[in-house]
């Protein structure tokens, strides 16, 4: 198979990450079979899409013409044959439980075609452990997509023990065609890249909380006036690069002694999930959402952040055409 080739798309699971995928197909111009186990929530997932659709219009990305070709370009099933048979490129969304995606990696490859590229949009499992059960496995991918996936450009494509290398390239182009940022990792590391590197902040940030060294709004609007800002445009290693090799060799040699390094997760963050704290979908986590937020200043400040996302994508990844 070359990426010529590749016509048809099928998006398994239409959860959180499963809608914005097959979206982001949608608008790159390819028929979606997008697959969930219920009719409602497939009927769901629609309705996000219809609505995410009319935010890229309102940005100025697309036009109202374009909405409707790319739901005319959108098949919902709950059959899984129906979703496979005919797919050359087959997305797995499903929840991050390796039985799952075992069986469900057993059954597709039953179902698809031979020369289908199946990829998984894990964050933490194995392509050898997703796999395991599948006879070909060098047609097997990892494309790691980021929430909310219609928005966020980077895509990771993770090449797996077996993974052939012309698969690997028509994936990246795939994803360069419906005007993601594909980005290529070698091979298989627990976390990839970017989580690896979040993680790593996460950690710190965590140790600096718990330390009282800052408020929850105070760390959030620091990193997002600095690093954030900064990261947006560029990245850590040409921020590195402009702003000198040996001054950053000397903050390094005087910061890292003193910087978290505990390989398990901080006191604090144990005592909120302890105590059923899980942040926005339980009312409270840093924040009290019960408190601090309505229903409408939830669903306000979620559509403030796409509009900023969307204004983001506008002008750093979608240039060309605005």
């Amino acid at each position: 198979m070359n990426f010529e080739e590749i016509r048809n798309i099928a998006v398994l699971g239409s959860g959180i990450m499963g809608h914005g995928i097959a979206q982001s197909f949608m608008m790159g111009g390819y028929p979606v079979m997008l697959y969930d186990i219920r009719e409602s929530i497939l009927e769901t997932a629609e309705a996000h899409i219809k609505n995410n659709l009319e935010l890229f219009r309102r940005a100025g990305l697309i036009a109202r013409p374009e909405i409707e070709s790319a739901l005319e370009r959108l098949t919902l099933t709950v059959d899984l044959k129906r979703a496979v048979e005919t797919a050359d490129f087959i997305v797995e969304a499903i929840p991050e439980d390796v039985s799952l995606k075992q069986d469900l990696f057993q059954h597709i490859e039953k179902r698809c075609s031979q020369n289908a590229i199946i990829a998984s949009n894990t964050s933490s499992l194995t392509l050898k452990e997703i796999g395991a059960r599948v006879k070909n496995k060098n047609r097997l991918v990892i494309t790691h997509w980021f929430n909310p996936a219609q928005l966020v450009p980077t895509v990771e494509v993770v090449k797996g023990e077996q993974t052939s290398n012309e698969i690997l390239d028509i994936t990246y182009q795939l994803l360069l065609k419906i005007r993601k940022a594909p980005v290529r990792i070698n091979r298989e590391i627990p976390g990839f890249l970017v989580n690896r590197i979040q993680i790593a902040m996460a950690r710190e940030v965590l140790d600096l909380y718990e330390k009282g060294i800052a408020s929850a709004e105070d760390i959030d609007e620091a990193v997002r006036g600095s690093i954030g800002f900064r990261l947006a445009s560029i990245g850590p290693l040409l921020t590195m690069d402009l702003g000198g090799l040996d001054i950053w060799f000397k903050v390094l040699e005087n910061l890292l002694p003193d910087i978290h390094c505990s390989t398990k997760p901080p006191e604090v963050l144990q005592k909120l999930v302890a105590q059923g704290h899980k942040g926005i979908k339980s009312g409270k986590g840093f924040y009290d959402y019960s408190l601090d937020f309505s229903k409408g200043a939830l669903d306000d400040a979620i559509k403030k952040r796409d509009r900023e996302f969307l204004n983001r994508l506008r002008h750093l990844y979608w240039k060309t055409e605005t």
